[in-house]
């Protein structure tokens, strides 16, 4: 892409900043962005502890697609990738080709391989020039990135960690925790409303997130209240009225 598709979509992600929408919502807009300007899958991850944050466990807030969200989770299961060096190293990591992966992260190279990733980026996320999560961006092919690539890519990092800690919003790191936490509890909303959509459309995980999508910005509501308000239908025994049909 151009130079200039990159700026828009940049400032595409922005505007949701802007729109005071949610930040799982935010981070949603921003992956999906950045996974179509960058040609590949993206994921970002938190700490738990953001007093800790190389030493503590991470979380995932938000994936452009089911693959990327796996191998984020399985990351911190084998408690070896990218985004963990990020953090500990509070550096940004750039590993390419098959052979690079497997010396690097022998446990997590042959999930990547499988999935059909061949080259893996993170970004750190910071917050006041502490380290406490990563934008991690997964490559179908053992690419590189260009210098504009890459200035993208910490476009987006940057614009994620400003959604989740609301910078001047949240001034110590106890009420930026707050924040991630209650992220992550959206994104488990989130989550279930898949599974709910998953079930009543007989759909695949991606199929479901983009009824969920459309529904967003159809009705310009956040897509965590979307998920709500599925979650509330069909705990009532109902089916949302606006679902297609199966």
């Amino acid at each position: 892409m151009t130079r200039g598709t990159h700026l828009a979509a940049l400032t595409s992600s922005l505007a949701a900043l802007a729109e005071e929408q949610d930040v799982v919502s935010t981070l949603v807009e921003a992956v999906g962005a950045s996974a179509e300007t960058l040609d590949g899958d993206v994921g970002v991850v938190v700490s738990e502890d953001l007093t800790a944050p190389r030493a503590g466990r991470l979380d995932l807030l938000a994936a452009s697609s089911h693959a990327a969200a796996s191998l984020e989770l399985y990351q911190l299961q084998v408690d070896s990738g990218p985004c963990l060096d990020a953090v500990a190293e509070d550096a940004d990591v750039s590993v390419v080709g098959d052979a690079a992966m497997r010396e690097r992260w022998p446990r997590l190279a042959p999930a990547l391989s499988r999935a059909g990733y061949h080259a893996v980026h993170a970004f750190v996320l910071r917050w006041r020039g502490q380290p406490f999560g990563a934008l991690n961006v997964f490559l179908p092919r053992a690419h590189p990135l260009t210098a504009d690539e890459r200035q993208t890519a910490r476009g987006f990092a940057d614009i994620a960690a400003v959604a989740i800690v609301h910078a001047g919003d949240r001034p110590d790191l106890a009420s930026v925790a707050e924040a991630v936490r209650a992220t992550a509890e959206h994104r488990a909303l989130l989550e279930q409303a898949k599974g709910a959509l998953r079930y009543l459309l007989d759909a695949d995980e991606g199929q479901a997130f983009t009824v969920l999508a459309q529904r967003a910005r159809a009705t310009r509501a956040p897509i965590t209240e979307v998920a709500r308000e599925v979650m509330e239908t069909v705990t009532a025994g109902r089916r949302p009225d606006w679902l297609p049909d199966a």
